[in-house]
């Protein structure tokens, strides 16, 4: 029997292995837990811990957006959202498949859930990729500079800015992103494992 609450912080349905499924809840546990340890702690207001030699009206704030044109924290945030909303989606039609199984359509059912949990794992996928994608193109380096000089109207020449609790967001951003790509990995290991037993089961009943 399914577990209800691990199938949906997995984001899966009965066609993934509990081993999967377990791994995959996990990863989104510890993801949801960092995000919300650290929005009052570390990330409470990410523009204020910018610190610039600076006296001019505006200069801070513009320097902020040069460094930060979106904040690592936010967008790690709207990937938790993004895939809260893609487990959502799919345990309410996984629900609304298990009624459907006990009217008699049993192997239609099955058929047409596997479908739906191999589109949804894509779907996981796909969202996962785009927000390291999203991270690489915002800041190459992985990690924001903790120290830079900023050149730009309304600041004076040679403005010099030092992020603080530099640390500590370094550490939250490679947390998070190595649980995106642990994440990736094994639902891609999953999709390939799946499609070759699909594949086996085809050939086997051709026989």
């Amino acid at each position: 029997m399914m577990n209800p609450t691990l199938a949906f912080l997995s984001g899966t349905g009965s066609h993934v292995s509990s081993c999967v499924r377990t791994w995959l809840a996990l990863l989104f546990i510890m993801r949801l837990f960092a995000v919300i340890i650290t929005a009052k702690t570390v990330w409470e207001d990410d523009m204020q811990d910018l610190s610039c030699n600076s006296t001019q009206v505006g200069c801070r704030q513009q320097c902020y957006t040069e460094l930060s044109p979106l904040s690592p924290f936010t967008l790690f945030t709207l990937q938790i959202v993004f895939l809260s909303t893609l487990s959502m989606t799919n345990f309410l039609y996984n629900r609304h498949s298990l009624r459907q199984a006990r009217d008699n359509f049993i192997q239609a059912a099955n058929e047409t859930r596997w479908k739906i949990g191999f589109l949804n794992m894509l779907a996981k996928i796909l969202t996962e990729g785009i927000f390291l994608f999203l991270q690489h193109m915002l800041y190459p380096g992985l990690l924001r500079q903790h120290r830079f000089r900023c050149d730009i109207t309304p600041c004076e020449e040679a403005v010099v800015c030092i992020m603080l609790k530099s640390q500590q967001k370094d550490a939250f951003v490679i947390f998070m992103y190595t649980c995106s790509f642990a994440s990736v990995l094994i639902e891609v290991i999953e999709i390939y494992s799946s499609v070759g037993k699909v594949r086996l089961s085809q050939g086997a009943y051709e026989i």
